[in-house]
């Protein structure tokens, strides 16, 4: 009997302890968000709070077609292998150019210029799979795009 009332005081003690909480300091707001993070509802000439006017949805103007900057790494390297390409090192140029895509594996020009140095190598068909995945990354890129295009028929030639 004694053991089965110890283990109920136990149990109350140990919920309401649970059931506690804490109360707001004095001074401070109940709310958790910082008061200079609050923004006072819209205020209409009636006082009264009005909903905000839906306007009808236009399509976005969509921006003639930029190149991305690549990184400062990436354009040492790009200018690196342009410059080993330019005195034959094809060797050096395809190490610089591979260098640089392990930094940005999406870059469509690294594909293209990795492809035209295959290509002087005279490894064509891989020359004509790397102008392709050049095409895959260039998007809307026309002037890479068609770089690319005339390199793959060369290449099958």
């Amino acid at each position: 009997m004694f053991y089965r009332f110890a283990a109920i005081l136990f149990l109350l003690g140990f919920l309401g302890g649970c059931a506690t909480t804490s109360l707001p300091q004095r001074g401070k707001p109940a709310s958790s968000v910082p008061p200079e993070s609050r923004v006072p509802p819209p205020a209409s000439r009636s006082g009264r709070y009005q909903p905000p006017e839906v306007t009808a949805y236009r399509e976005p103007v969509t921006p003639k077609y930029t190149r991305p900057e690549p990184a400062k790494a990436v354009q040492a390297l790009l200018k690196r292998a342009e410059d080993q390409r330019a005195a034959g090192q094809l060797v050096a140029a395809a190490v610089s150019l591979e260098r640089a895509l392990r930094i940005e594996p999406k870059n469509a020009v690294l594909w293209n210029r990795l492809a035209h140095v295959r290509f002087d190598q005279k490894q064509f068909s891989l020359a004509s799979s790397l102008a392709a995945k050049s095409n895959a990354f260039a998007g809307a890129d026309r002037s890479l795009r068609a770089d690319n295009n005339r390199l793959i028929s060369r290449a099958r030639r």
